[in-house]
C-alpha cells in the first residue's frame, strides 16, 4: 500500500521518470443511481429490488460504469428512452461519443432479429438506447420497445474531463 500525506499525488507506471501523462492519481469505486426515461423527461418507474444502483470504477480519465435495470411500469414515458445517472458527465469535445453495451435483456419488445445498445453524447450523464435491425441500421428505442416490463444489463466505460 502506497499513502501519500498530501493530496494529487499518485504513481507514475510505465516510465523511469515523471511525466504527466503517466501519472495516475485518481482511483475510485462506487455506486451510481440509473435512472430511465424518454427524452422529455418523463420517467419509467424501476424495480427498487434491482435497479436503485449501479457500480463504477474510475482510474484516471476512464470511468467503467454498468447497472441493472428491472422496469414496472412505463408511466407517461413514450419517446426516445435515455438512460441516466452515470457517476461522472462524458468529455466534452465531438469526438467522444462513446457506444455501451446492453446485454442479456429480457421482456423487450425489439422485433425479430434485432439487438439493443447504448451510446453516450459528449458532456452528457445519459445516453440513448439503440434498437439495431439488418433493415436500416436501427433508431433509437422507444419506451414501448424497452416496455414495462423489461430488464437488461448496461455497461459503459467513457472518459472525463
Amino acid at each position: 500500500n502506497l499513502t501519500f500525506t498530501t493530496a494529487d499525488k499518485g504513481v507514475h507506471l510505465g516510465v523511469t521518470s515523471a511525466t504527466a501523462s503517466n501519472l495516475i492519481h485518481d482511483y475510485e469505486e462506487g455506486t451510481w443511481t440509473p435512472t430511465l426515461g424518454d427524452s422529455s423527461g418523463n420517467n419509467f418507474t424501476l424495480n427498487s429490488s434491482y435497479s436503485s444502483f449501479g457500480y463504477y470504477t474510475k482510474m484516471g480519465r476512464m470511468v467503467h460504469a454498468h447497472c441493472y435495470i428491472v422496469s414496472s411500469a412505463i408511466g407517461s414515458a413514450s419517446g426516445s428512452c435515455l438512460l441516466g445517472g452515470l457517476p461522472f458527465t462524458n468529455t466534452n469535445n465531438n469526438r467522444a461519443f462513446t457506444a455501451g453495451t446492453i446485454s442479456a435483456i429480457n421482456n423487450a419488445n425489439l422485433g425479430d432479429g434485432k439487438s439493443a445498445s447504448y451510446y453516450l453524447r459528449p458532456n452528457q450523464t445519459s445516453g440513448f438506447m439503440f434498437n439495431h435491425n439488418n433493415a436500416d441500421g436501427g433508431n433509437t428505442m422507444s419506451a414501448a420497445e424497452v416496455s414495462a416490463n423489461g430488464e437488461f444489463m448496461m455497461t459503459i466505460s467513457y472518459t472525463v474531463s
